[in-house]
């Protein structure tokens, strides 16, 4: 609106100035105001016309430019601005077209950072995921991230933002960002206290970037490593007790036969009675070496499962025979309470025997003298059952949970007997990863202790059952 005032103004007011100054010559030298009057009006029409052509050109062009449709359609309406109406419409396509593809990338733009928002979330949600703790540090070592492992792990000795709460992660940083040129990560062990117990941890380092002058900061692992000193502890206490084992019958052995080489020992009876306390050593040997290679092996997949249909109590009656003599030597009441079913079974009768075998030796070795040991067979739901149970000193409940566990003894009867604590973890093998089975301990201190395996039930070929078979399914 107030250009088209502009443009009557610019028309009219010097129209009406000349029409104004020609008529007042006109009535000074002809006198005569009708024509003075009408050269006035002529001059004001000639500028009104010129005027609202000019406000329809103008118009017409602003019309145009806010219409894009209409900029390439020629019109005459214009006027005098046709020409700056092209250059404006030139300009402003370019302007939209400018407008238009800032507005795609950024719709680009948006849309990217909505990926990346969603990847960094899908990433900070493994990242959180992890039972290791993640931090990661800019180059001055402050903290960007941590997942959630390692917040817990920050809150429970100090601060969840400040690693100064443990002084070996934020030295073992600072080394690895000033010290980069000799290596780009680091490592350290350390241990914090948490409600007053120790607890071990070790830290990995890496640097973000090929060296500290264009590093990214640096990313540091944490990891929980009190399993794998307890492991290394075990393993430690394992070659301790192994070593023991195997020195002590060596040592008998060694004594006994310098005392036969001297000729100390003349009567027939007594050297006798050295050579079966030799033997009795030997096999103590034997059956030392034989867990500790047949885990081995077994864990190792060396040895080659040998699985076949049998009768289960086939199994056990062997078994039990193996182990009566041990019994007798401690006056222990060895009884078979075997089923009278026929109990179809597909195991490895070797491995699955020296299951057994373990099973009941345990249970005599930690039976007093003149206790009981009872073995016993059954069918439950499709399972087929073997039970070992004894009247001896029983395990503490707080024992049970770890009592599978390779090198794992019982501190409190460890002076009963003697182990190197394998033949429970063989047994376990034996039972849950090469038959697919399951095995239990229930346990009173002083009361006893009863070992129960379950294995499924069925062979896995079938064929005619033999007389004996059909007579045992009677039953």
């Amino acid at each position: 609106m107030n250009a088209f005032r502009s443009i009557w103004l610019t028309v009219l007011a010097p129209a009406a100035l000349l029409g104004t100054t020609v008529a007042i010559g006109i009535c000074l030298v002809e006198g005569n105001l009708l024509c003075a009057a009408a050269v006035l009006a002529a001059c004001l029409a000639s500028a009104g016309m010129t005027a609202a052509h000019l406000t329809r050109g103008a118009r017409a062009a602003a019309a145009q430019l806010r219409r894009p449709e209409l900029r390439d359609s020629t019109s005459r309406s214009t006027g005098i601005f046709a020409e700056l109406l092209d250059e404006a419409a030139q300009r402003m396509c370019q302007i939209e077209s400018a407008a238009q593809e800032a507005s795609e990338d950024q719709i680009a733009i948006e849309a990217k950072s909505h990926m990346r928002k969603k990847e960094v979330g899908r990433l900070k949600s493994a990242l959180d995921r992890l039972d290791n703790a993640l931090v990661i540090t800019d180059a001055r070592d402050r903290p960007l991230f941590s997942n959630t492992a390692a917040r817990d792990l920050l809150t429970q000795v100090g601060d969840a933002e400040e690693l100064s709460s443990v002084p070996a992660v934020a030295q073992l940083i600072s080394d690895t960002r000033t010290r980069s040129a000799a290596t780009d990560h680091r490592m350290t062990e350390f241990e914090v206290v948490v409600d007053n117990q120790p607890l071990a941890y070790r830290a990995t380092a890496w640097l973000l970037g090929k060296n500290a002058a264009d590093s990214n900061g640096i990313a540091t692992i944490i990891e929980d490593i009190r399993d794998e000193q307890q492991t290394k502890t075990r393993h430690a206490e394992f070659v301790s007790s192994v070593c023991h084992e195997i020195k002590t019958p060596m040592a008998s052995i060694k004594a006994y036969v310098e005392l036969l080489i001297d000729g100390d020992v003349s009567e027939p009876a007594e050297q006798q009675e050295f050579f079966e306390f030799i033997e009795t050593q030997v096999d103590r040997l034997t059956r030392l070496v034989d867990n500790m290679l047949n885990l081995a092996r077994i864990e190792s997949g060396v040895i080659e499962l040998k699985r076949e249909d049998c009768e289960l109590n086939e199994i056990l009656d062997k078994a039990f025979d193996v182990v009566k003599a041990r019994a007798d030597e401690k006056s222990i009441r060895l009884v078979s309470e075997l089923s009278e079913m026929y109990l179809p079974v597909h195991p490895d009768k070797d491995l699955m025997g020296q299951a057994i075998i373990n099973l009941l030796s345990n249970a005599i070795k930690y039976t007093p003298d003149g206790g009981e040991v009872r073995l016993r067979s059954r069918m439950d739901e499709g399972e087929a059952v073997i039970e070992v149970r004894d009247n001896g000193m029983g395990i503490p409940a707080a024992a049970l949970p770890h009592l599978f566990e390779r090198f794992y003894r019982v501190e409190c009867n460890n002076k009963a007997a003697a182990g190197t604590g394998l033949g429970l973890a063989l047994v376990h093998y034996i039972v849950t990863e090469l038959h697919n089975g399951k095995i239990s301990v229930e346990s009173e201190v002083d009361e006893g202790t009863c070992f129960t395996a379950r294995i499924p039930l069925g062979h896995r070929n079938r064929r005619p059952k033999t007389e004996r078979e059909e007579d045992l399914v009677m039953v």
